[in-house]
């Protein structure tokens, strides 16, 4: 894989190309191929992007600031490895973002959060059916960001975007196992039930309850990075 160069030519001004690395960084750490805790090289990146490394560091800052990545000072820059603590932090925090964003969807347009929420937890029962577990996952993300999305509050939507990267980079520390997607599902399943009896509160706590399972599991699943040295 590769992108262009600024040395190739004018074509693909700096910031371009900066945003196009950051991208690509991106979604290897959001879709598994660059592990948490896994140390990130400016030059082996820029050797495998075909670029220079100067957009790769700026990159590689733009990502510290989305806190994806960390940077540690003499040892290098790293895929963030969050430990128990601050998982159970980001939990709590996706909880509360995503029970407020319940309510004011419910006040919004609670016919649209219905239909919406109904057609992506029908979708991921038909995906476990054919044991399509990636699409899965794709979906069980889909409906906790359309949850933010139908709130109608945009400033609440910005706020829930940083977290929402660090979720799905961490949904790959979660097993890939029917069993536990088939539950997902059933759990989002009683969310829109209770959505649809305007029974509020008590979709509210499965909500909590959920993000609570998702937290112990992440938790049981810690990695210690291979490559870094004892603290």
């Amino acid at each position: 894989m590769s992108v262009q160069s600024a040395q190739d030519g004018p074509s693909e001004p700096r910031s371009l190309l900066k945003t196009t690395i950051t991208q690509t960084i991106r979604d290897w750490i959001i879709q598994g191929r660059r592990k948490p805790g896994e140390q990130l090289s400016d030059k082996e990146i820029a050797l495998e992007l075909n670029a220079s490394r100067t957009p790769v560091r700026e990159a590689l800052l733009q990502l510290q600031s989305e806190g994806l990545v960390e940077v540690r000072p003499q040892r290098g820059t790293y895929v963030f490895n969050p430990d128990a603590e601050e998982i159970a932090e980001i939990c709590v925090a996706r909880g509360l973002f995503e029970a407020d964003a319940l309510r004011l969807g419910m006040q919004s347009d609670p016919d649209k959060l219905i239909v919406a929420l109904g057609r992506i937890v029908a979708q991921a029962a038909i995906a476990v059916e054919k044991s399509d577990l990636e699409t899965v996952e794709a979906l069980d993300t889909s409906f906790h960001e359309t949850l933010l999305r139908l709130s109608g509050n945009r400033y609440l939507l910005e706020s829930y975007s940083r977290l929402a990267l660090k979720m799905r980079a961490l949904r790959h520390r979660l097993p890939s196992s029917r069993a536990r997607m088939a539950e997902a599902i059933s759990q989002h399943r009683r969310i829109v039930d209770l959505i649809a009896v305007g029974a509020v509160d008590e979709a509210v706590q499965s909500i909590a309850d959920h993000v609570r399972n998702v937290q112990q599991v992440l938790v049981a699943n810690i990695e210690k990075p291979a490559n870094d040295d004892a603290d």
